[in-house]
């Protein structure tokens, strides 16, 4: 039997208040959001030094309204100033709309900028929490970094898109560290570690990859080349998909394709051990061992059926990536750039004797013993 009693009128009103109430906690969210209406989107900025030391920042401003038949389009402004909050307000002065950042954008930074204190010209892209970092991508560029966006596209892709793209793909192949803004601010500020950056350079009408830009603390003071970029990835122990390798393993001109072997290496299987020894003495001595297995991508001169020859090419192929490894180390030492964290290594484990020595002087004379070897597993299908 179902009761037929009435509720009261204080029931009904509290039943409705509450109701009130559950939608309004679901409301809440479109209080505070800020309208993004007459908001103008910056996909790319860069950073550069005017000859009389002022900064000067570039930036790409993309209208995707729909109104040009479904294609974006963009417009490069700059402005100058004694601070990026400046040069960004002149900015702002010169567009219609706030500016707002994409947050799979990128921030580029020249040389002659990068060579001094880099770290100001990030702090407010730190302390600002409307800026986004988990995803944007930056780099150096060798000269003007404001060239490479005064390109505004290239191909079907306007300039933000394309340089973002590029570097993506090339962190996808080992070319280039993956790094973001918020990946780069622990390095930067860390005693024992320290960081590097793509290194990009316009070369006549096209963005090519340089190499790796090198750090000692928050300047930039020396160079990777592109192929040495994908050895040094694979020695830190933070590969993507793929890294590939062309190596001269015989006598002869270099325009005989025959001379050369292409080889790719099996990312999953790759085993990478760092060590650091510090000695009664003090000296300390770093083992990096790389077991890189392989495959056989282009031969020309073929017999990789015959083991001996695959046990030649294995040898011979770990003697020239291991005396490459030993280049890229003193390239590094060199730069003053400790890249693979050996003084966080004796913060964590020899922490009195990091406390009494004086690291910049002391890096230069760590004896590193890079071992890097190669194991054909695979020639493809030929044989």
């Amino acid at each position: 039997m179902y009761s037929t009693k009435r509720r009261s009128p204080e029931h009904e009103k509290k039943r409705r208040a509450l109701g009130m109430l559950a939608l309004l906690i679901f409301m809440t969210g479109c209080w505070d959001q800020d309208s993004l209406k007459d908001a103008r989107l910056a996909n790319a900025s860069a950073y550069d030094l005017t000859p009389e030391g002022i900064l000067l920042q570039t930036l790409e401003i993309v209208d995707d309204s729909g109104n040009n038949q479904g294609k974006s389009t963009n417009e490069i402004h700059s402005g100058t100033g004694n601070s990026v909050r400046q040069s960004t307000d002149k900015i702002r002065a010169k567009v219609t709309g706030d500016i707002r950042y994409f947050k799979y954008g990128v921030t580029l930074y020249g040389t002659s900028l990068a060579q001094k204190d880099l770290y100001p010209y990030l702090d407010v892209l730190y302390r600002e929490p409307d800026h986004p970092t988990s995803h944007v991508k930056v780099a150096i560029v060798e000269g003007s970094a404001g060239e490479l966006m005064n390109k505004k596209s290239v191909g079907s892709l306007l300039i933000g898109e394309f340089i973002t793209k590029k570097i993506r793909s090339l962190e996808e192949m080992c070319v280039f560290p993956e790094v973001t803004l918020e990946t780069l601010l622990p390095p930067m500020l860390d005693p024992g570690q320290d960081f590097v950056l793509p290194y990009l350079s316009k070369d006549g009408e096209d963005i090519v990859a340089r190499g790796i830009a090198l750090f000692h603390g928050q300047r930039f003071t020396g160079t990777l080349n592109d192929e040495q970029g994908v050895l040094y990835v694979l020695m830190t122990g933070k590969w993507k998909d793929t890294a590939r390798f062309v190596k001269r393993v015989h006598s002869g001109p270099a325009s005989d394709l025959q001379n050369f072997i292409t080889y790719q290496a099996h990312i999953r299987n790759i085993k990478r051990q760092l060590i650091v020894k510090v000695g009664r003495d003090g000296q300390i001595d770093v083992y990096l061992n790389l077991k890189l297995p392989v495959d056989v991508v282009e031969y020309a001169r073929d017999h990789l059926q015959d083991k001996d020859n695959v046990i030649r090419l294995n040898r011979q192929l770990s003697e020239i990536m291991t005396q490459d490894a030993e280049e890229i180390i003193r390239t590094l030492q060199k730069s003053g750039c400790d890249a693979f964290g050996i003084g966080r290594q004796l913060i964590a484990h020899h922490p009195t004797l990091w406390k009494s020595l004086e690291w910049n002087k002391e890096y230069p004379n760590v004896r590193f013993h890079p071992q890097i070897t190669v194991n054909i597993v695979g020639n493809g299908i030929l044989n």
